[in-house]
């Protein structure tokens, strides 16, 4: 039967569930147990289950019939793999990358892309420090603002008065001021940066499905 090099992947996926649940069963097949409990362990009674309380289990597969089909399984899988590796060495997908150059790569290079380049250019992408929005500022060049943040400094004052009745004040004692010279880029910057590599993410998940629909070699 032809396969492609996506219904491989997902074949590989089926193989792996498969050897799992035939090792589980193997570890099963090495002994059928008999409980039950008794009154006696000598004499013509010895070893009489008491009534409702026998129970048992048996094996549904023998050791040779598991380990028989982890082989097959086994065999299968690593058939796969190769053959997955020989075409992985033809499949081919066009992509336009960020610089807006089309290139051409094979899966494992669409694969580092999608897995490991992509979620970096966001992440750094995301560090990028943004400019203050409800600044006011009162300096600036050509890629900074100057402003200041303020902050009263206060003192709780009590007093009483002449009928003994206590009196509280706030005392201005002055003014903490932030000089920030921010060096941000603007918000929407960031924000369309993002969203450009977000649809460089959607090209590459596109030319690796494509790239997947090459039919798998056959091994010599």
């Amino acid at each position: 039967m032809n396969m492609t090099l996506g219904d491989a992947f997902n074949r590989r996926k089926k193989l792996s569930a498969d050897l799992q649940t035939w090792i589980n069963r193997l570890q099963l097949a090495g002994a059928e147990r008999r409980s039950y409990r008794t009154a006696s362990l000598d004499g013509e009674e010895a070893y009489r289950p008491e009534p409702g309380t026998e129970k048992a289990t048996k094996r549904a597969y023998t050791v040779q019939e598991c380990r028989e089909r982890i082989a097959a399984i086994l065999a299968e899988d690593e058939e796969l793999a190769l053959r997955i590796s020989r075409t992985n060495r033809r499949a081919r997908a066009e992509i336009e990358d960020l610089d807006g150059r089309v290139r051409v790569l094979s899966v494992p290079e669409l694969l580092v892309l999608k897995d490991d380049t992509i979620p970096k250019l966001e992440q750094a992408a995301r560090a990028v420090p943004v400019r203050a929005e409800d600044a006011a500022p009162y300096d600036g060049g050509e890629d900074w603002i100057r402003y200041r943040t303020v902050r009263r400094v206060e003192r709780k004052r009590e007093s009483f008065s002449e009928n003994g009745l206590k009196i509280e004040e706030q005392e201005l004692l002055g003014y903490d001021v932030a000089e920030i010279t921010d060096y941000g880029l603007p918000r929407r910057g960031q924000w369309d940066e993002i969203d450009r590599i977000a649809e460089y993410a959607q090209r590459v998940k596109q030319a690796i499905n494509r790239a997947n629909k090459t039919e798998l070699v056959e091994l010599d």
